[in-house]
């Protein structure tokens, strides 16, 4: 009697028949489901592993960038000396002729009014 006084106050689920072979392609699409379930997992791991693959490799192209426009400012400071050095010679170089000149001009005219 306490089983019937509880049964009748709770809610009563409503039943469904299903056929065997409906049971059957239930169960058929559900480990087919299982199945693509798995494979795209596998799938999606492996993106996983190639995105973090690219990610290194990247990491290290933008190190390797970095490395070598290190080594370009450093070439073209070098450059960059190495041309002003060059200018101050050529301006040493070209002063010194102009002495000369001068020293050589004041030679002959000194020698013609002997």
């Amino acid at each position: 009697m306490l089983w019937l006084a509880a049964g009748t106050s709770s809610q009563a689920e409503e039943m469904y028949q299903i056929s065997e072979s409906e049971l059957t392609t239930l169960e058929q699409d559900l480990n087919q489901l299982t199945k693509s379930n798995a494979t795209k997992q596998d799938l999606l791991t492996e993106q996983q592993k190639q995105l973090e693959t690219a990610q290194t490799e990247l990491a290290e192209s933008k190190k390797t960038n970095a490395e070598t426009r290190k080594l370009l400012e450093s070439a073209n400071q070098s450059l960059k000396e190495l041309e002003d050095e060059a200018k101050k010679d050529i301006e040493t170089k070209t002063r010194q002729r102009n002495l000369w000149i001068a020293i050589s001009g004041g030679l002959l005219y000194a020698w013609i009014k002997k």
